[in-house]
């Protein structure tokens, strides 16, 4: 009797539920088992049987690949695949699949709520609240919001829903985004700035929404931040490392930045003698832009179906890694 395939979610966390996932994966006819890994070689020795993977966080290497011999299928919970050896997984015809469009309008809307948060000092005035000092002194300098400049950092698929958001609340909205044309700014009614320099020098509020690549880390560092506003605010919901941390920390202390909303870092979690800790001026979350309950569930059985799909012969909607194709092992369709 041949045994069924095996797919393993590889960041088990406390109180995690996988019910979702395994009970599709296990109607189709396989085995589900969730794990956690301290070290490389302990991740190996857990996935070496594994059909197919599924990855949050961990770092999927091309010595894991290798360790792999039966896996056809690494799956993304989510959108980013910085973690992800994907020319590896090509070379051993492993079809690398995501969800690009499943948190687009939660991290939207949580662009704006960090905005906000630091437009209307929200960190400050709600500590001084609960400490029972009711107003921490004068509440300015608080400019309007109404009239000021958002700058967009990439046009992709969440920054376009930024767009409609921003403008319900007023704001001028620019962008920068040197692999786009002409016609992505016209579609979405942005005005498209030629240079990074010329969207930090001219924006009031700067948001990032770039993938982390070997071109974006520290894409915002030490000349960036010189080049915004004093009054400006720095937002980024995209990837820690696209802001050199020590600079926005250096930045944010000098005053040559007003303050900034942050739900990623470049070390996660965020340490907790952090500088960034302490700052009143600087809002903080905890990589929780893409959540809500119906965004994570719908991912979870997408996760799950992606899955036995593929092992059933269909091809993911979302593959990273499209030239993988031909060399990808997949059984034939009944």
């Amino acid at each position: 009797m041949t045994e069924p395939w095996l797919a393993v979610h590889v960041d088990k966390r406390p109180n995690a539920s996988f019910d979702i996932e395994q009970r599709i994966v296990e109607a189709g006819g396989g085995r589900f088992a969730a794990i956690s890994a301290a070290s490389e070689d302990e991740l190996i020795g857990h996935v070496r049987e594994a059909d197919a993977i599924i990855v949050s966080s961990a770092r999927i290497t091309r010595r894991v690949v290798e360790g792999m011999p039966r896996c056809k299928l690494i799956v993304r919970t989510g959108v980013g695949l910085d973690t992800l050896d994907i020319p590896a997984a090509t070379d051993h015809g492993i079809v690398v699949a995501h969800f690009p469009d499943f948190c687009q309008p939660e991290v939207a809307n949580q662009t704006m709520l960090l905005l906000l948060a630091c437009a209307k000092k929200l960190h400050a005035l709600d500590r001084a609240v609960r400490d029972g000092r009711w107003r921490p002194g004068p509440l300015g300098p608080m400019g309007a919001i109404g009239g000021q400049t958002l700058g967009l950092v990439a046009l992709g698929n969440i920054a376009r829903a930024v767009v409609p958001r921003a403008r319900a609340f007023d704001l001028n909205v620019i962008a920068h985004d040197p692999y786009l044309g002409e016609g992505v700014f016209r579609a979405h009614g942005v005005e498209r700035v030629e240079t990074l320099r010329e969207l930090l020098e001219r924006s009031d509020y700067v948001s990032l929404h770039t993938p982390l690549t070997p071109e974006t880390r520290h894409l915002i560092g030490e000349a960036e931040l010189a080049a915004m506003k004093p009054t400006a605010f720095l937002i980024n919901t995209s990837r820690g490392p696209v802001v050199d941390e020590r600079a926005l920390i250096a930045a944010l202390d000098a005053g040559g930045i007003a303050g900034a909303g942050l739900d990623v870092f470049e070390r996660e979690p965020l340490e907790a003698g952090s500088p960034l800790a302490r700052m009143e001026n600087v809002a903080l979350m905890p990589h929780s832009a893409s959540y809500s309950d119906q965004s994570f569930e719908s991912m979870r059985r997408r996760i799950g179906e992606t899955i036995v799909g593929l092992l059933e012969g269909r091809w993911p909607q979302f593959v990273a890694n499209p030239r993988v194709r031909p060399r990808a092992a997949l059984p034939p369709r009944d």
